[in-house]
């Protein structure tokens, strides 16, 4: 298969995953700017969060339906879902209307972005789809560098939220209409996309998917029991200040975007399976090291932007590699991925600040470490490359051929 796929194509893709990530991380740095305006306490303001990372569970129904009723026709829904949420959270003046506006845009989401990648991945040949979504995954750092940054200070500017919310709907609504007059029509690329629709609902059957699942699962929830106390732990061991938790957290845009590039280069060159295992093996030696620079910053920083760029680089690789599980599913097993990550980040969330309060972070480290290791063994034992792939006799996927088209492509 030739690929489809052409610059401004990519452009757009990009460009929908830039403003609906924008969408997600801008409520970070407001959430108490929101709670004062919305006359709520920071833990129920904290409920925007936990609704969008909630969302995700909505994504295998948005990569069914982008296996039935086409990618393109479901990124439009997702955009016009998003762009409502961004209108009610305009208009809202209490919160209850504001968090069901922003569950309304994280839903939106939910249905776009396995969409997005199913498109992507159905008209870009496996032996150079690294590249392609490693670029539209570049959206997740350029959104807290650019995105964040500009609505930000328009918030400031104003000293009202309801100015980056009308952008962010506008810009819904542009990209909705970019999709649907600047994408190509949604069209069968290869015999296996038509596969029946069974194939869709049984992809649970599959052992081989099931084992990636949970290796998602653990490399996502070993993540999260860093990142959610790693705040509370500098404040505590390194006595650190909002304004110095907040310069490590920006720095963390930076290090993601050479995550998402160092993914995008390595996985089509030096094989998917194989980045993947060397993120994970690399994300717990760091997870192991990180509770050892307690208290010093020189030893702190590079570590842990270390396992920033290795989060990142990690994910991407997941994503890149989820899409060649299985080619007549696509939608279907990139979203149930996407859940995959969200369910790994919602148990890292609840069981990191209890092991932190029980034990402290070097607690922490280890188990995100053990979770890590896991997600290693799982992977070398019990996952193979999928459909996409050039089957190996080891295994691993070995590097395509210069000019190389892998079978089923």
């Amino acid at each position: 298969m030739k690929t489809t796929l052409h610059g401004h194509h990519v452009a757009i893709l990009l460009t929908g995953r830039l403003i609906l990530n924008t969408g997600f991380r801008v409520v970070y740095p407001l959430l108490t700017f929101l709670a004062n305006g919305l006359d709520v306490d920071l833990q129920t303001i904290s409920l925007l969060i936990t609704v969008q990372v909630g969302a995700t569970l909505f994504s295998p129904l948005g990569g069914m339906l982008a296996d039935t009723r086409g990618e393109r026709t479901i990124m439009q829904f997702g955009l016009l879902l998003f762009s409502i949420g961004g209108v009610v959270c305009a208009f809202s003046t209490s919160f209850a209307p504001f968090l069901a506006g922003y569950a309304l845009a994280g839903l939106g989401t939910a249905f776009y972005n396995p969409a997005a990648h199913a498109y992507a991945s159905n008209h870009t040949p496996y032996a150079y789809r690294g590249r392609i979504l490693g670029i539209l995954e570049l959206s997740w750092a350029l959104a807290a560098l650019v995105g964040v940054t500009s609505l930000s200070a328009l918030i400031e500017r104003s000293n009202a939220w309801a100015p980056a919310f009308w952008v962010l709907a506008g810009a819904g609504m542009l990209m909705l209409l970019a999709t649907r007059y600047g994408l190509l029509a949604a069209q069968p690329v290869n015999a296996a996309h038509t596969a029946a629709p069974g194939l869709r609902v049984d992809v649970l059957h599959n052992p081989n998917v099931v084992a990636w699942l949970l290796v998602v699962f653990c490399a996502m929830g070993g993540y999260e029991m860093v990142y959610v106390v790693y705040s509370s732990w500098l404040e505590t061991d390194f006595n650190a200040t909002l304004a110095q938790v907040g310069l490590v957290f920006g720095s963390l845009g930076f290090v993601e975007f050479g995550g998402s590039i160092g993914a995008a280069v390595l996985a089509d060159w030096f094989g998917k399976r194989r980045v993947v295992l060397l993120g994970l093996i690399t994300a717990a030696l760091l997870q192991f090291a990180i509770p050892l620079s307690s208290g010093n910053w020189l030893a702190f920083l590079p570590t842990f932007l270390l396992l920033g760029l290795v989060a990142e680089f990690s994910i991407v690789a997941a994503i890149i590699f989820t899409s060649g599980l299985i080619t007549g599913a696509r939608g279907t097993v990139i979203a149930l991925g996407v859940t995959a990550m969200g369910m790994g980040r919602v148990a890292g969330s609840l069981i990191g600040p209890r092991i932190f309060e029980a034990g402290g972070f070097l607690f922490n480290g280890l188990a995100a470490g053990m979770l890590s290791l896991a997600a290693v063994l799982l992977c070398l034992l019990l996952v193979r490359e999928g459909e996409d792939a050039q089957p190996t006799s080891t295994g691993l996927d070995a590097p395509l051929q210069p000019g190389g088209v892998a079978p089923g492509d």
